[in-house]
């Protein structure tokens, strides 16, 4: 679609999203409005007009990337959710920016170099040598991904490897300007433990929470089994045989096959009282609001950091994950990770807790389905 064209397109659907949600965006499920109300502060009216507007954000941004080109910069929605801001590099774009109804920003680095830096980084030993100086505690790097808002590459790392982290953005072409290194407490880990639950279980051992249904079976994280594992129920039911699995590497995914007989629903536990519907997969933007659910916390919401990330964990590094500020714990891996009724992806790990807070990471849940073959159970 031309340009003129989709700009008088969102003139005419834009003051429907942006102002008063529409009847299919008030649906949202009363489990869903109290964890945004609790972990995001709005209440029931709020929530709904904010998950429509970033539904409608998603294909504004999309045109804008299409149409800017290289000169595109990133976009992200802004903490409050009214606001779409989308970066260039040539300030000549800043009025069509403006027509399509988000507010443009001039930066200095498009997105395509920051994400060629990332890439480079994929391909290298991030490994820091060892020294006599180095304690193995203190030192380390845990992931990195490309801040749209502050238009850098962003690695974080432990405070012993500081200097190893600006070594490595220097690695692979940036100047002190383009990068910032984050000093974080601890390393990520993946949520996955040894204990009973009412999830399912690996190999009649280690739980996971699934993802979400599809056609054949459901999809979870790679790290929760591999090839050939068994999973059942926590009371040892036969759900079915994991039939794909990758982790660590360029994903955290996987995708069980269950057997025959097995109901199939397109939905969402809620772990409190009924069941979130699931209607679609259309990814979120940075700043959007996202929850999480998962068989050790329940539902927990945030909003979405960075897409892209890449994380070291002790397994491996894996990239592709968008990372958040919702919460998890042990035996929340491979849970369904959602924006109103549309699916955004599985658990896959982070640091802190549900009590102090934290960081999650998800493997988007668009790149499992279309790695599989597979198709989304819908409500």
């Amino acid at each position: 679609m031309e340009l003129t064209r989709f700009l008088a397109f969102l003139a005419a659907v834009l003051p429907v999203a942006y102002g008063a949600p529409s009847q299919a965006s008030t649906s949202l499920h009363p489990e869903i409005l109290a964890a945004m109300k609790r972990d995001l502060g709005l209440d029931a009216k709020q929530a709904t007009a904010r998950v429509a507007r970033e539904l409608a954000a998603t294909d504004v941004i999309e045109q804008l990337r299409s149409s800017a080109g290289d000169s595109f910069a990133g976009a992200w929605v802004a903490e409050d959710g009214t606001t779409i801001n989308v970066g260039v590099t040539d300030p000549a774009l800043a009025a069509e920016v403006t027509s399509a109804g988000a507010t443009p920003a001039i930066m200095a680095n498009s997105l395509s170099k920051l994400e060629q830096a990332k890439a480079a980084l994929d391909n290298l030993d991030i490994e820091q040598p060892k020294t006599l100086a180095t304690d193995s505690a203190d030192s380390g790097v845990a992931a990195y991904y490309v801040d749209v808002a502050a238009n850098k590459l962003v690695l974080e790392a432990l405070a012993g490897s500081i200097a190893h982290a600006e070594s490595l953005a220097e690695q692979v072409g940036l100047t002190a300007s383009e990068f910032e290194v984050r000093t974080v407490e601890e390393m990520p880990t993946t949520f996955a433990t040894v204990q009973g639950g009412d999830a399912y279980l690996i190999n009649r051992s280690a739980r996971c929470s699934i993802g979400f249904a599809v056609t054949t079976g459901f999809v979870s994280a790679g790290h929760c089994g591999s090839s050939g594992n068994s999973a059942t129920t926590s009371a040892g039911a036969a759900l079915g045989t994991f039939s794909g699995s990758v982790f660590p590497g360029s994903a955290d995914m996987s995708y069980v096959r269950t057997v025959s007989g097995t109901t199939l629903r397109g939905y969402i536990n809620s772990y409190g009282s009924g069941t979130l519907p699931v209607s679609g997969s259309t990814a979120s933007a940075v700043g959007a609001s996202i929850c999480r659910s998962g068989s050790t916390t329940g539902v927990h919401c945030g909003t979405v950091g960075a897409l892209g990330a890449t994380v070291n964990y002790a397994e491996g590094r894996v990239t592709g994950l968008t990372r958040t500020s919702v919460c998890a714990e042990p035996g929340d891996s491979g849970g369904s990770f959602y924006s109103g009724a549309q699916a955004q992806g599985v658990t896959s790990g982070g640091s802190g807790s549900c009590t102090s807070g934290g960081t999650t990471y998800f493997q988007p849940v668009n790149e499992i389905l279309s790695t599989y073959s597979l198709t989304l159970v819908r409500a």
